[in-house]
């Protein structure tokens, strides 16, 4: 095992130490925290049982759904808008009005609007999300160098083959930074989500062992989130690497490293 992966696992391997060793010991009430194998068992038992696929079957593609919708939305209105100030104007107000609504305080509107079920939930990761990508995307428009932009069309680009062939790579790395960002935060929509507005999923079971105070199974929800959010993360790493090869030998980190003789 490298070096390099050694030190990504050392945390988690902490953590998931002092939680198994401070219940055991009663230094932390084991009904408030349960030691990690008690969780894991659990987990064991509701995937055995067939509980556990289809609760993160729907959580996952009511996260899916949701973030591909906003991705949607998002990504070609910031880059609209942060190329186009005039049109920015009419929208700044609003977006900047409605960005900072916790995704919660959208539920009770959105369970008005839509009933009980799937589309409030994808409502809600949609405004959690959605805002986020946006503003980040319009940041990173504006600071396309112009001077890029003003060779291509010194050079005869079209507005339209200058935005395809000199904005959209030039803003490649923040849009895939917004789209782990925005995976994120739809995570953190859907299980809250679905602890109000739906009757399944990762965020019920959670809700549905609170009221039966099954402590293990709220844990094992937060285990299986995090290890959802960090897979998709993972993969969207993988993406960026293959995506970005072009960047190799161009970020700043590359010359602390080399002089502290990593």
């Amino acid at each position: 095992m490298s070096a390099k992966i050694c030190r990504r696992l050392l945390a988690p391997v902490v953590l998931l130490a002092l939680w198994e060793i401070l219940p055991r010991f009663k230094i932390i009430d084991p009904i408030l925290l349960p030691p990690v194998s008690q969780v894991l068992l659990r987990g064991k038992e509701l995937f055995v049982k067939g509980f556990i696929f289809a609760y993160v079957w729907e959580s996952v593609w009511r996260v899916l759904l949701g973030f591909s919708i906003a991705f949607t939305v998002a990504i070609p209105a910031g880059i609209l808008l942060g190329l186009m100030p005039s049109l920015e104007e009419y929208f700044d107000m609003l977006i900047h009005l409605l960005r900072p609504l916790a995704p919660p305080a959208w539920i009770p509107l959105a369970i008005l609007w839509f009933g009980i079920g799937n589309a409030p939930a994808v409502f809600i990761i949609f405004i959690g999300t959605v805002f986020a990508m946006l503003v980040g995307t319009l940041s990173a428009t504006k600071a396309v160098d112009k001077r890029l932009i003003k060779a291509g069309l010194t050079l005869g680009a079209t507005p339209s083959q200058a935005i395809f062939h000199i904005v959209l790579p030039y803003l490649a790395p923040a849009i895939l930074a917004q789209m782990r960002i925005g995976l994120g935060l739809a995570w953190m929509c859907v299980i809250a989500a679905e602890m109000v507005a739906v009757r399944g999923g990762i965020g019920f079971m959670m809700i549905e062992a609170r009221n039966l105070f099954r402590t293990e199974d709220i844990l094992l929800g937060m285990m299986i989130v995090g290890t959802l959010g960090l897979g998709l993360d993972v993969l969207l790493r993988l993406l960026e690497r293959r995506i970005l090869k072009w960047r190799k030998g161009l970020e700043a980190y590359e010359f602390f490293e080399t002089a502290r003789g990593l």
